[in-house]
Parts: structure tokens; sequence; C-alpha cells
């Protein structure tokens, strides 16, 4: 199986990644350490080359703690390899995911017709909800069109064309990387959604970036409110001018022509 996996993690988390080859090990899978900057380790110069505070102030509720803005250059510095790679889709995992379900009979479908879905991505976090329509069967997943993404970059597919079309679109940083995947309008990239989740958030670790987050917390309660009021009022108008089918959504031809046959068993 030729598909790439790039898996982003803090190069002294010992612990996770262990946990990670093992996870990859039980499966067969290759894979290959990214390594993560810590948003402490991040230098004044850099932050302010890579982060727009104004414009933050324009598209998002809050600021961003150091590590959410971390997170998000480490998954650009992913999409820059992607790009430049000889690969139609990648595979990306944060350090903290575990396989709910075996990948290995849809990364090899998916590895097959790579050519098909080198311009989206697919989110392995699974669809819930009445607003998600099903697109296609592949090997042993059903994709779904959603106008309401899951949150988190937990895991997901992506491919050449799309990592190149997202690294132009939401550079500099301005909100946390899976907030800016959801403003599916501005970035145009497709995105699919597996219908039953592949992988999933490891249990009982904690999240640095939600604790740095929670002590950026400025401003009266009401305050708050209002800019997450005025953000959602934003996101809602966006998503309703925008609404998601196949027979508008650029990128999806390939996929709608293809008629995938069953993989066989790993």
């Amino acid at each position: 199986m030729s598909i790439r996996t790039y898996i982003l993690s803090l190069p002294n988390d010992e612990e996770r990644r262990r946990f990670c080859r093992h996870e990859f090990l039980r499966f067969g899978l290759n894979f290959e350490f990214i390594d993560a900057i810590s948003g402490d380790q991040l230098e004044e110069a850099h932050l302010a080359s890579i982060y727009d505070a104004n414009m933050n102030t324009q598209k998002f509720k809050r600021p961003l703690s150091q590590g959410e803005i971390a997170c998000a250059f480490g998954h650009q510095r992913i999409w820059k390899r992607i790009v430049d790679s000889k690969h139609n889709v990648s595979l990306v995992l944060e350090d903290d995911a575990t396989f709910i379900q075996d990948p290995r009979i849809f990364l090899k479908a998916l590895d097959q017709y790579s050519e098909c879905f080198k311009n989206v991505v697919i989110k392995l976090d699974g669809a819930t909800g009445r607003n998600a329509r099903f697109f296609k069967e592949i090997a042993d997943q059903k994709l779904v069109l959603r106008d309401r993404l899951p949150a988190r970059t937990t895991g997901y597919i992506i491919g050449q064309g799309a990592a190149e079309r997202l690294l132009k679109s939401v550079f500099p940083i301005a909100r946390p990387i899976d907030i800016n995947l959801k403003f599916y309008w501005e970035h145009n990239v497709p995105i699919l959604v597996l219908r039953q989740a592949m992988i999933a958030e490891r249990l009982g670790l904690a999240s640095t970036i939600e604790a740095c987050r929670d002590k950026l917390r400025s401003g009266s309660y009401f305050d708050r409110f209002l800019r997450n009021m005025e953000f959602q009022f934003k996101y809602t108008c966006g998503r309703l001018r925008n609404p998601v089918n196949w027979e508008t959504v650029k990128g999806l031809d390939p996929i709608l022509r293809a008629e995938f046959e069953e993989s066989d068993q790993p």
C-alpha cells in the first residue's frame, strides 16, 4: 500500500509515539513522524511571521493561543510536504488518534483510485446529524457531504491538489486549523466525511491546547458572548449562502464518474 501517512507529534512525547508505533504495527501500515512545535517554543519573530492578529480579530471570536498557532503551523508543514511529494493522497493523523475500525480495506481501495481524490479532503472522524448527505461508497465505507463539518483534525485523508489550495487560503494563520476547514466557501476544497468514524481521540489524554486556550479568555462574560454570537452569525450566513451538494461543489466529478470495485480483504 503506497498511501503515505504523516503523524504530527511532539518529538519528546515518547509515550504518544510509542502508542502510534504499536497502532500502525498491528495493521502493518507504514508511517512517518513529523515533529510538531510546542506553542511555548515559538519565538516572537516566528510567531509574527505566521500569525496575523488583525485578521484574527476579523475572522474569529478570540485570540489564538500559541498552542493553537503551533498546531495549525504543524498541519501546514505537512501540507507543504504533500504538495512537494509524488503522492496523489496522503493520510494525516495527530498523535492522539486511535483506529476504531480496521483501515486497511478502505485505504487499499483509496490507493487504487487515488487520482480521483487528489483534490479533496476526507475526514475520518465520522458524520452524525441529519445534514449528512450520502455521496459515494468505496470499499467498506460510505462517503457523505456535510455543511457542518465535525471539529478537530485528529485524522484525515488529503489530496495533493487539496493541500496546495489550502496552503494558499489559510495562511497567515487567523483561526484554529479545524475551524478554518469548516469555512469551505473560503478555501473551496471539497471535504467529504466518512459515515462511520474510522478514528477517534484516545481517552484520558489531556489537551495542552485547550488548557492554553482557556487562559486567553478576556473581558466580561457578556463581551465574550457577543463576540461568539457575531462569529456564529457570520459562519451561519456563509453556510446558508453556500449550500453543499454534489451538483455544485467543484472537484467531485472524478469521484462521481468512478466505479469503485470491491477491495480484497487485507
